[in-house]
């Protein structure tokens, strides 16, 4: 797995690559996550476009970036879901948990609202 990050306004985009499966790979996101968040930006959002496959360890750094943000009074965002992930998030009842948009735009908007 790769990603890329930059600010939209106030708002931390990272966009995920590949296949989202294990801790080592996901330690460099949740401390990029970290340093934001300890400089006061407290938006993220998660573009999942270029993202082939997720597995339970992926799912749950998502879950610890979430409560991250959200404890440091922030929100979150997932935009461009794959199927498969849709899927997943369906089954294990995290659709509701997370705030999810078609596109990067609708995303942002909520997020600078």
């Amino acid at each position: 797995m790769s990603f890329q990050h930059h600010l939209a306004g106030n708002v931390l985009v990272i966009t995920l690559e590949g296949n989202l499966l294990g801790e080592h790979s996901n330690t460099p996101v949740l401390e990029l996550l970290k340093g934001n968040l300890e400089q006061g930006n407290k938006k993220v959002l998660f573009n999942l476009a270029n993202l082939k496959f997720i597995n339970s360890t992926g799912l749950g750094m998502l879950m610890t970036a979430l409560t991250k943000t959200r404890n440091a009074g922030g929100e979150m965002a997932l935009c461009n879901i794959p199927e498969q992930m849709k899927k997943i998030l369906a089954i294990t009842k995290l659709e509701n948990i997370f705030p999810t948009y078609d596109d990067e735009a609708a995303a942002l908007r909520f997020l600078q609202a």
